[in-house]
Order: C-alpha cells, then structure tokens, then sequence
C-alpha cells in the first residue's frame, strides 16, 4: 500500500478485528497506538540522527508490530524497512526511508482520529 490513498491508510477490517468488534475496545486500542507511537517516533528520529543502528531497528521493529496489529499496513511496511536498513546499517538509504515512514505514519493517525469524531 504505497499509494497513500486515504482509503487504503488503514485497513478497517484488520482494525476491527483486533478488537473482536468491540467498537468500544477498538477506540481504546486506537487511542493507545496514538499514545504509544507518538511517544516513541521521536525516539526513532534521535537514534537514526545519531546513527545507532541496534537501536533504529528495536524501536522500528516496535513501531511496525503496533502498526500492523492495527491494520496500518502501508505505515508498517514504512517501519519494517526503516528497520531494515538499520539492522543494515544502511546509512545510504535511511533518511529517506525515515521521511517515507513518517509520512505513512501521519496519515494512519490521521484516519485512526477521525474514527473518534
């Protein structure tokens, strides 16, 4: 799903799933990717402007799981190849990857907030 089309962002029945079709579960669950991810891509951005590779591919591999167990499968494989490239050490390649990652990441959050509305 590179595309970005905000219909293809996050995929709603992967979301609904994983709350078992507990509109309730599934806004809680939301809420807590928001949280959870939103606190934790700074530290992502640090690590690869500091260039510690272990570290780029531990929190990417967090991000990824979080992003995929919500349906956010274009900000998922964002992640896993930020990942990649970390567990790599492809500095080459990284800062890119890393733009494209937030990207994606923006837009699921995007969608994920206006289910609340």
């Amino acid at each position: 799903m590179a595309t970005g089309d905000q219909a293809e962002v996050v995929n709603m029945t992967r979301l609904e799933a994983s709350a078992g079709g507990d509109r309730t579960l599934m806004l809680e669950l939301v809420e807590l990717y928001l949280a959870d991810t939103d606190a934790k891509f700074p530290t992502l951005v640090e690590a690869a402007r500091e260039r510690e590779h272990f570290r780029i591919g531990r929190v990417a591999h967090g991000l990824k799981g979080a992003s995929a167990s919500l349906g956010c499968e274009e900000a998922a494989a964002a992640f896993r190849h930020v990942e990649e490239l970390g567990r790599q050490g492809d500095d080459h390649r990284l800062d890119d990857a890393l733009e494209r990652a937030q990207a994606a990441w923006r837009r699921a959050c995007r969608q994920l907030k206006g289910l609340a509305a």
